[in-house]
């Protein structure tokens, strides 16, 4: 083995185990190759984007569970984004003019004689979904409404946000993104029950 391929296989070495000991900041972005979702990830203390690792879910559900569950509640659910990559692929192309047409770049279509101001805009441009901010939601959620047994044996909290936004999120995540609202929560909802100790004992 030469000198280079050493240094290439100690920097790569070096490259994973720093990787390995690095924390996710958050996730960035998605890509689906082959039927295998691949997450692009943001390392704590790493700010370049050349820092970015493409990381498949295996990786991550190790380490990152927390980072990566909001991901998936953000887009949707890995339900979505396979649903959207096999979109994407069965989409219908357009079709090429023939050949013996001529193109010379003048021909207009016809307008339909509405001005855009006056139709309803697209689902995606009237309403974009409210996506909860990073990091810290003390200061965010104005109060924790419920909490209670999904019939799959996770608890779930429904949130109200300042903005008067009302969402719903795995405990987990509660936990870690606002676990003062969490505890105040259930000072407010515990009963301590007194009881008195017979004289016989």
């Amino acid at each position: 083995m030469c000198r280079m391929e050493t240094e290439a296989i100690t920097w790569k070495t070096r490259r994973k185990m720093t990787r390995i000991w690095s924390r996710t900041k958050s996730i960035v972005g998605h890509v689906v190759q082959n039927g295998i979702i691949k997450y692009k990830v943001k390392w704590e203390g790493y700010e370049k984007k050349s820092d970015q690792t493409w990381e498949e879910e295996d990786n991550l559900k190790e380490n990152a569970t927390v980072v990566l569950d909001e991901y998936l509640e953000k887009v949707g659910g890995r339900d979505a984004i396979l649903k959207e990559s096999k979109a994407a692929v069965t989409g219908k192309k357009r079709a090429r003019p023939a050949s013996n047409t001529p193109n010379n770049g003048t021909k207009r279509t016809k307008r339909t004689g509405s001005h855009p101001a006056s139709t309803t805009p697209p689902a995606s441009v009237s309403e974009k979904k409210w996506k909860a901010p990073a990091g810290s939601w003390e200061d965010e959620v104005e109060s924790i409404d419920a909490c209670h047994d999904e019939q799959s044996g996770k608890l779930v909290v429904y949130l109200t946000w300042k903005n008067g936004q009302k969402t719903q999120h795995d405990t987990k995540v509660v936990y870690t993104r606002c676990p003062q609202k969490m505890l105040q929560f259930y000072e407010r909802h515990v009963k301590i029950v007194k009881t008195t100790i017979d004289a016989d004992e």
